[in-house]
């Protein structure tokens, strides 16, 4: 017989989405590691290091893991909302800026262009800080749950 019948292997506990939350997180926290240590930002790079030990915690479902992402999870909810804020505060700069870029006919194609760009990647970050306020909130409350705290197991 295979492997999964013999006494004390590893039960598998079914698709969870919550999973998925920890494994996108986990990646999104590789990726600015990357970034923040090529920038030279060795706080933002310490700080995605933890977010890597914390999820890889919770996908091999280590007990003191749980507490730790749903503090996580709520706290980067924060941080969006608060960045989220002050990047709105900052809407108008696009069209300033634009007005600036016209009244310098040498510099108006390019300058346009890079406007537009910054723009969307500005539009981009809203929207994806947008979705992630609701998304990490919810992986906080259903790491809390029993169903879920029952999946995680202590150290030996």
């Amino acid at each position: 017989m295979g492997w999964a019948w013999r006494a004390g292997a590893p039960r598998s506990h079914g698709f969870s989405a919550w999973m998925i939350g920890l494994w996108v997180l986990l990646l999104l926290a590789a990726m600015g590691c990357v970034q923040y240590l090529q920038h030279g930002d060795y706080a933002y790079l310490l700080s995605g290091l933890v977010v890597i030990v914390v999820c890889v915690g919770g996908i091999l479902r280590q007990a003191w893991a749980r507490p730790v992402l749903r503090a996580l999870a709520v706290l980067l909810a924060l941080w969006s909302l608060v960045s989220g804020v002050l990047m709105l505060q900052h809407a108008g700069d696009f069209e300033r800026a634009r007005q600036h870029a016209l009244s310098q006919p040498q510099l108006a194609e390019i300058a346009l262009w890079l406007i537009a760009r910054a723009q969307r990647t500005w539009q981009v970050g809203i929207a994806l800080k947008a979705l992630a306020i609701p998304l990490l909130l919810w992986l906080a409350w259903t790491l809390g749950r029993p169903g879920v705290r029952a999946q995680f197991r202590a150290r030996r």
